[in-house]
């Protein structure tokens, strides 16, 4: 029943007054009825990815950290979903850790998050198949960013050639191998791969813009930067000659 509720947190609930209204709901239960402890994690979760999406880090990181405590301490009877927060929270804190240029602890934080949905998802991946696309998304982000973007090169392939399979059958991974692609073209940027990084530049822009006639102006702003993109790296190529 509690695995039911905090997906249905995740899944429903974005408002940042609704978020602390759970948050204040969750604290004294969960003291007193310790299975309610990952419903209090998820939203701790939630909140923290609202908050830096608003630039509050440092209030993000003590809500995140908070849902690592819990998710750390929760018994072996409800071990999928602690882990399912556990690995979420981990890539939460990568990424606030990231954006605080804290890159080398961003790093450790998304390995165990990617070995942690690497080590579950044979049993559950219904539930660790989303987070491992998350883990390695960030993983690859936060070795570009410790300036090691070749490094970043394997996490980022692996992602593309795993949504390159989901992509033709759940169309609704199509955005996000739009968007991989897009990095991948970064990263290959930051090695010296223009070529490289032009084909995978060009592949994202055109994928943006079949979504964008699937759905008008759905994709516009993703259309225009790809092309944008895709310019400057066509410049470079042909400036190397």
């Amino acid at each position: 029943m509690g695995d039911r509720v905090a997906d249905t947190i995740q899944q429903a609930v974005r408002d940042p007054q609704i978020l602390d209204a759970l948050v204040m709901m969750f604290r004294p239960s969960a003291a007193i009825v310790p299975g309610l402890g990952l419903e209090l994690a998820c939203v701790l979760r939630l909140r923290a990815s609202a908050l830096a999406a608003d630039g509050w880090y440092d209030d993000a990181l003590i809500d995140v950290e908070e849902a690592l405590r819990i998710s750390r301490r929760t018994t072996i009877i409800r071990r999928t979903n602690a882990d399912v927060q556990l690995a979420a929270a981990l890539s939460v804190r990568a990424n606030l850790l990231r954006c605080s240029s804290r890159e080398q602890e961003a790093v450790e934080d998304a390995r165990q998050s990617l070995d942690l949905c690497r080590a579950r998802f044979p049993h559950a991946p219904h539930r660790f198949g989303p987070l491992l696309l998350g883990a390695l998304d960030e993983l690859a982000r936060a070795l570009d960013k410790s300036g090691e973007p070749a490094q970043a090169l394997p996490p980022a392939e692996e992602l593309i050639h795993t949504l390159r399979r989901l992509a033709p059958r759940r169309p609704r991974y199509e955005p996000q191998l739009a968007a991989a692609l897009h990095q991948l073209g970064v990263y290959l940027s930051h090695t010296g791969e223009l070529t490289g990084a032009l084909r995978a530049a060009n592949e994202s822009r055109q994928l943006y813009r079949r979504l964008d006639a699937k759905q008008p102006d759905s994709f516009a702003l993703q259309v225009d930067l790809a092309t944008h993109n895709r310019d400057i790296l066509l410049d470079l190529v042909n400036q190397q000659g």
